[in-house]
């Protein structure tokens, strides 16, 4: 079940990984209960999720190219430097009790131009982690794990965090955690494979986007991850909201408690990825399936009020969502070539990043306007909507 554990390399990176996810995870909780705090406004709460996501749209793709042709190391490598340090310096704002919700855009924007190219480095990495690359479907099955992992005990940890401490400890946290991976990644056994420097960036992407468009399965498979990002992650965003309408004034303790149950069904689809993979013939269908189960449970979240029962219905959106996100990556990987990987998975990277900023925003302005219930039940219609596209166009032409 845990074979890729096995590559010395492998394991070294997704401890520290894990490690610098769960401070990812606090400050994630944080930012956006401190955001809810200076504000109140629904709206700002998802324009920070756009500033953090919005450079995705304009670099992952170039991104990708970079991956192909650059150390991979290097690239993640500084990544998590300016990440590291725009955590630091908005722990030193709060410290110096001169934090603002404008600081908290601009760095969310450095963190998303970083994350634009070291996503796709990241995501074609993991087969350079290997020397035996019969063990990548368990290396990404086990790296959804992990971040799942942490996404179940950073919420945790952030709320007992926020109510003991304050905010500035996850903040000082997160930019302390990148420095085990910044370790490790100086020290991983280079193994992968030049695809050489043949033209242009843009003749580069090119290339990659004829050879998806041959893959019909593929380019399926991107459109299901897109759909996801757009109506599918926005409702995350908002869960500081839910918390003030659930628990009142005990906040940071709700949104810890309501982030923990979409952490903990997100791990649980990782768990279910770890036993293996469906087969290549019902592979994409599996998906759907648990697309539709996301879009269901997130029109339901929006109006249960009994808060076992919204735990219970945030437990299995996590893990439908992501289940099916995380197949489509196993299934994109196994389908391309090594000299295309950086290209084709910053398209996935693009899919599954560039949309949210978006979600993020048009979530923001209509929970602004009519309420997270009516917020949650559109786009989970939509989502809805979008897999029984993907069904119909399954069912014009027969997998290959």
């Amino acid at each position: 079940m845990f074979e890729a554990f096995s590559e010395r390399d492998y394991r070294n990176f997704w401890i520290t990984q894990f490690i610098s996810n769960i401070g990812s995870w606090m400050q994630t909780v944080a930012q956006g209960w401190l955001v809810y705090r200076l504000t109140d406004s629904p709206f700002l709460l998802g324009f920070v999720g756009f500033a953090s996501s919005i450079a995705t749209l304009f670099l992952m793709l170039p991104g990708g190219v970079v991956a192909d042709h650059v150390d991979r190391r290097r690239i993640v490598s500084v990544s998590q430097w300016a990440q590291a340090l725009s955590a630091l310096f908005l722990a030193v704002a709060i410290y110096t009790k001169q934090i603002n919700v404008w600081q908290i855009i601009a760095a969310s924007f450095v963190v998303g131009v970083a994350i634009s190219f070291s996503a796709p480095a990241w995501q074609a990495m993991v087969v350079d982690l290997l020397d035996d690359r019969e063990r990548l479907p368990n290396a990404i099955a086990m790296n959804s794990l992990q971040f799942n992992l942490s996404r179940a005990l950073g919420p945790l940890l952030a709320g007992v965090t926020l109510a003991a401490w304050g905010s500035f400890w996850c903040f000082f946290f997160n930019a302390v955690s990148f420095l085990p991976l910044i370790f490790v990644l100086g020290r991983v056994k280079k193994r992968q494979q030049s695809a050489g420097a043949t033209g242009a960036v843009l003749t580069r992407l090119a290339d990659g986007f004829r050879y998806v468009r041959t893959q019909r399965v593929v380019v399926l498979l991107l459109g299901v991850v897109a759909a996801v990002s757009l109506f599918g992650y926005a409702w995350i965003t908002l869960m500081p909201m839910v918390a003030r309408a659930l628990y009142g004034h005990d906040d940071a303790h709700g949104l810890a408690v309501l982030m923990a149950g979409i952490g903990l069904g997100a791990l649980s689809g990782s768990m279910l990825l770890t036993a293996g993979t469906p087969p290549p013939r019902i592979i994409v269908r599996t998906i759907l399936a648990g697309t539709s189960i996301l879009a269901i449970g997130l029109a339901a979240a929006g109006y249960v009020r009994v808060h076992a029962v919204v735990i219970a219905v945030l437990f299995l959106c996590g893990a439908a969502a992501v289940y099916s996100v995380a197949l489509c990556n196993t299934s994109i990987q196994q389908r391309i070539p090594d000299a295309m990987r950086g290209r084709v998975l910053s398209m996935y990277t693009f899919a599954f990043f560039a949309f949210t900023p978006f979600g993020n925003l048009f979530g923001g302005m209509m929970a602004e306007r009519w309420g997270y219930g009516v917020t949650f039940a559109a786009m989970g219609g939509a989502l809805l909507l979008a897999t029984f596209a993907a069904a119909a166009a399954i069912n014009q032409k027969p997998e290959t």
